[in-house]
């Protein structure tokens, strides 16, 4: 248990305002949660999740674990400005989010928590919980429909 908040603590770091201009207009994105989870592939990549006009999820995967960070914007983001903004939060982001990699697989973590859960909007929060659950069911998180 004391292990895993050292993620607890490497998360808090990652709870911030970034300040962006998009198409002429000054927008501010807040990182209000942040989850973990231990997956099979060790391979790098990232992916958003559209979860309203204002809120969305941005997942960055490394070295067997993919760390999801959901994200308040304080105005409208157009799905145009994703790569853009993608690219500035990825650069920002992935040294802190490297330092909770390597601190998770330093701990031999093996699970999936929600580290970070900072006011997050109803929405936001339920976006992030189910992707939670989806993980500890063994299921991808890129599936958008269940067979019943």
């Amino acid at each position: 248990m004391n292990n895993i908040l050292h993620l607890y603590s490497l998360a808090q770091e990652l709870a911030r305002d970034l300040v962006f201009e998009v198409d002429g207009e000054v927008v501010t994105l807040s990182i209000k949660g942040v989850l973990i989870a231990k997956i099979s592939s060790t391979s790098y990549n990232f992916s958003f999740f559209e979860v309203s006009e204002d809120e969305f999820i941005l997942a960055l995967q490394a070295s067997g674990y993919i760390v999801y960070l959901g994200i308040e914007s304080d105005s409208e983001i157009d799905e145009e400005a994703y790569s853009s903004i993608g690219r500035i939060l990825i650069s920002e982001l992935m040294p802190y989010v490297n330092v909770l990699i390597s601190k998770a697989k330093e701990v031999n973590y093996s699970g999936a928590d929600i580290l970070l859960d900072d006011d997050m909007s109803p929405t936001l929060k339920e976006a992030m919980y189910e992707i939670l659950m989806k993980h500890r069911k063994g299921k991808s998180p890129y599936e958008q429909f269940e067979i019943a």
